[in-house]
């Protein structure tokens, strides 16, 4: 990702779709001014799973606002880290890889509000604990799935049904495919890293993290 729109989303911009999967960015929520430079739509779905972007105001989804950690104003665009390279250096996920691959806009929108609600679920019955019939820590699940902002307030009703998700989806992958969605989704692991843990050709381990995610998709109707 261009570290410059980054960097101008952090400090206050906008990022508005302008094309199927172009969307444009601006320095500022005034969009009468030029845009600056451009994401495609997989960028923008990456950053929307990671909850560094969010839907501002009526416009809903097709304008969005930067919703992560805010740039220092001390450093300069020049100074700032180059987003890319450091993806690459880091091993970027497997579940980033995947989404940028997909062709389909929709499907990479499935993908990302699947896996967000599935996140939400595993937050929710952790915070009253584990469900009675799944052993969770034995399936990697941490103390608190990335990327989600902890809610205080206990709601029976949504842990109930967070649960009963939970459960149907455990009882349709069973253990050893729930063990891969959670490395996948929640740990965000490399490919490198799930073909090693799960004794798989890489290309393998892509092709078994497509189809789980396209499961996850129909088990969430996202």
């Amino acid at each position: 990702m261009n570290r410059r729109l980054i960097r101008a989303l952090q400090r206050g911009g906008v990022a508005a779709q302008t094309q199927e999967n172009t969307w444009g960015v601006w320095r500022s929520k005034d969009r009468r001014g030029r845009i600056i430079g451009t994401l495609n739509g997989a960028e923008v779905e990456v950053l929307r799973l990671r909850r560094e972007l969010k839907p501002l105001g009526a416009e809903a989804n097709r304008v969005l606002t930067w919703a992560g950690s805010r740039a220092e104003a001390t450093v300069s665009v020049a100074e700032a880290p180059d987003l890319e390279r450091l993806g690459a250096a880091n091993g970027r996920s497997l579940l980033e890889t995947l989404i940028a691959n997909c062709v389909s806009q929709a499907l990479r929108s499935s993908i990302r509000k699947a896996c967000q609600s599935f996140m939400a679920d595993l937050e929710s019955v952790d915070r009253v604990g584990h469900a009675k019939t799944m052993n969770w820590d034995a399936l990697g699940q941490p103390r608190s799935a990335k990327g989600q902002r902890p809610d205080p307030g206990y709601r029976p009703l949504q842990v109930g049904g967070a649960n009963a998700r939970l459960e149907a989806l455990h009882s349709a992958l069973g253990d050893d495919d729930l063990r891969f969605l959670m490395k996948l989704v929640v740990r965000e692991a490399s490919r490198t890293a799930l073909a090693k843990y799960f004794a798989l050709r890489p290309v393998l381990a892509e092709q078994r993290g497509m189809a789980l995610l396209r499961r996850l998709v129909a088990a969430y109707g996202a």
